[in-house]
């Protein structure tokens, strides 16, 4: 049986994947790590997705391993952040310390996420029409509105200890992923550049999806017992405020990809013809 090139991307990136869950599990880990993907979710996620990478069946198996791959890289964005920390040297006290063989191994499961869930998504029809981009759009002001509610004094679900103030950043983003968002279903998305609408599509699809994908799996996972976690599971308004504002960054992340998807066939067919 002959394998394409990215079925052999795919199974290189899962076992490795594989082996860093493995030589990564005895290891020490920061305190921040803490309601990640345990090693032996991302050890046998890594396998199926290997698996699924050579035979490429059952689909079933091949979304499973996506999915909890995904898992597996969630954290990677704060991974980064504190990374730019120890790489700058800027003071940040505890927050520029970076678990460095989790960062890698969670990177890993990134790069294998991508290339296991582009083999199940190349035989995937998505929904006709512009309407993932529109679901994107919507889906971004939500995070940012709470924040921005909470900043102005409201009270419903906001955590005891916030003390945050004024959401700048928060709605510099929700700007950016609003244009992003319609840049990938209006025509004058169509006159930017293919590579830069691409790009950013597919790193804020990356961005959303494990950051999601860690906050809302970590606190499933942590309701079952399965992993300890920071989610106080005794706060109802915690355990809800968790579920729907970080599950919107998951359900956010998942339409920028469905609908950056839908925009690289949809471009490539009229660069074809």
């Amino acid at each position: 049986m002959r394998l394409s090139r990215l079925q052999i991307a795919a199974s290189t990136a899962s076992v490795l994947t594989f082996i860093a869950a493995l030589a990564t599990e005895a290891l020490p880990s920061l305190p921040y790590t803490t309601g990640f993907a345990p090693h032996w979710v991302t050890a046998a996620a890594a396998l199926a997705g290997a698996g699924f990478a050579f035979f490429e069946r059952p689909v079933a198996v091949g979304w499973l391993s996506s999915v909890l791959l995904l898992w597996s890289a969630g954290g990677l964005v704060l991974d980064c952040f504190r990374a730019f920390f120890v790489v700058t040297g800027i003071p940040a006290g505890e927050f520029a310390r970076v678990d460095g063989p989790g960062m890698a191994g969670r990177a890993l499961s990134l790069a294998a996420t991508g290339l296991v869930g582009a083999l199940v998504l190349r035989r995937t029809r998505l929904p006709s029409g512009p309407w993932l981009g529109y679901t994107a759009f919507a889906l971004g002001f939500i995070y940012p509105t709470v924040k921005l509610y909470w900043s102005l004094g409201g009270s419903f679900l906001r955590p005891a200890d916030y003390s945050e103030g004024f959401p700048y950043g928060e709605l510099i983003m929700l700007a950016i992923g609003a244009v992003g968002s319609l840049a990938l279903v209006q025509a004058w998305g169509r006159r930017l550049p293919r590579g830069l609408v691409l790009s950013g599509g597919w790193t804020g699809a990356a961005m959303l999806s494990t950051m999601g994908s860690m906050s809302v799996f970590g606190t499933l996972s942590q309701l079952m017992g399965v992993t300890d976690g920071p989610v106080p599971l005794g706060d109802a308004s915690a355990v809800v405020m968790v579920s729907c504002v970080y599950g919107s960054w998951l359900l956010f992340g998942l339409a920028v990809a469905g609908a950056t998807l839908a925009y690289q066939r949809q471009t490539a067919r009229v660069l074809a013809r």
